[in-house]
């Protein structure tokens, strides 16, 4: 067991591998060539650090076409790779564009189909703060009031995951928490549904639309600006 314990840390713990798993963390599957480029290295070199992390089931692959694209399927391997960050100091950055990156990221991104960085966590604290849901001290319990917002927003609230436990995960980048598991990940879509929020140029990174600032401040209270 310890001896499978120890190869997983050291395929995570690679450079150019932890970089194409935090780049797959948002749950989208890349193709090899894109991920190739997220990292900085050749194709060649890209398709053997990949074939290692699907040897060790650490993400999955399918083809299609003449391409391959490769996913997390397992969001346990997020919540290890952002436990890593938490513990990590802040990476320098060399360049212009990976700090204008990850001030993006810092700002909001998806993890795993959830809202995370800044806007993730003051989202989860609006949801606090307004009633909606209930914090423990390992999950997040959605209110009746809770349901009535989330009705508000046009989510059906009578399905059972519901009324199951709303996990936490810790914010990498804020080094708080905010919410995770299915009921985030339907929350999310419905944003992007509403148009408060959209997906950027750059891979994992959102932004708030005009409209999503002024609903957020309007149905939650809260403020998004930078």
């Amino acid at each position: 067991m310890y001896s499978d314990f120890a190869e997983n840390i050291l395929l995570i713990g690679h450079k150019t591998r932890l970089t194409m798993l935090i780049e797959l963390s948002s749950g989208k599957a890349l193709p090899a060539g894109e991920l190739a480029r997220l990292a900085h290295v050749k194709p060649q070199t890209a398709s053997e650090h990949l074939s290692k992390l699907v040897k060790a089931n650490l993400i999955s692959v399918e083809s299609w076409g003449r391409h391959r694209y490769y996913k997390i399927t397992n969001d346990k391997i997020i919540n290890a790779i952002n436990a890593l960050a938490v513990i990590s100091p802040s990476i320098n950055n060399n360049s212009l564009r990976e700090t204008t990156k990850k001030e993006k990221l810092s700002y909001m991104r998806s993890c795993y189909g959830h809202l995370a960085g800044k806007i993730g966590v003051r989202f989860t604290e609006s949801l606090l703060e307004n009633g909606y849901i209930k914090e423990f001290e390992e999950y997040y319990i959605l209110t009746r009031e809770g349901k009535d917002w989330f009705n508000l927003i046009g989510l059906e609230t009578e399905k059972s995951m519901y009324a199951k436990p709303i996990p936490k995960h810790i914010d990498w980048t804020e080094r708080k928490h905010h919410i995770a598991g299915p009921v985030a990940l339907r929350i999310t879509r419905q944003l992007f549904k509403l148009s408060w929020i959209y997906e950027t140029d750059t891979n994992r990174c959102l932004e708030v639309t005009r409209k999503g600032k002024e609903a957020f401040e309007k149905y939650l209270g809260m403020d998004v600006c930078e």
